[in-house]
């Protein structure tokens, strides 16, 4: 993807379309850009493939905001960090197509690994110091979301929706074990 962006920028470049200055900045934009787009459209063929657009859409509406909020284990290049995406996405979704499991269990998995996720707290990547007001803000977004997903869950067993509420505690556990994960990795106390 860098070599893409990189492509592109120079392109605008020589183009006089942009200045020297702005270069970096359009490269990385690009590059942003691309390996977002990438790792959309693959989540959505994979969704469309298992005929499951909208489990794929509640599995990212709870998996983006945790992990961007409560941060863990992020990989060394895109490529990784796109191969374990999808990974997670399409062992998630095929193990709600695939599997019944009773809600009282989804559900206990599910506070289980909700609390894990507060005790374990914010996980932050060495590259990317958090001053203390990022950090109380990252805080308070996390609890909102989980404050979100409780009440949801509520309605899933209210309902007795046991495919979503089973979705929402793989959810929950792969963001525990990222978060753990990050946490040992990065030292952090």
């Amino acid at each position: 993807m860098e070599h893409i962006a990189k492509i592109l920028t120079d392109y605008i470049y020589e183009k006089e379309m942009i200045t020297e200055n702005l270069v970096e900045i359009y490269q990385y934009g690009f590059q942003c850009f691309l390996e977002l787009s990438v790792s959309t459209i693959c989540s959505i063929i994979i969704a469309l493939f298992l005929g499951m657009i909208p489990e794929c859409l509640f599995f990212f509406l709870l998996f983006i905001p945790m992990r961007s909020f409560g941060g863990g284990l992020h990989m060394k290049t895109y490529f990784a960090c796109f191969i374990s995406s999808c990974f997670i996405l399409t062992s998630s979704l095929l193990a709600v197509k695939h599997l019944t499991i009773p809600i009282t269990i989804s559900f206990t998995l599910y506070l289980f690994a909700a609390i894990l996720i507060l005790v374990i707290g914010p996980v932050d990547h060495p590259n990317r110091e958090v001053d203390a007001q990022e950090n109380r803000t990252f805080i308070k977004r996390t609890h909102f979301t989980m404050l979100i997903s409780f009440l949801l869950a509520l309605f899933f067993i209210f309902t007795q929706n046991t495919r979503y509420m089973f979705l929402q505690a793989i959810v929950f556990v792969f963001i525990t074990a990222t978060s753990l994960i990050g946490r040992l990795i990065y030292k952090q106390t």
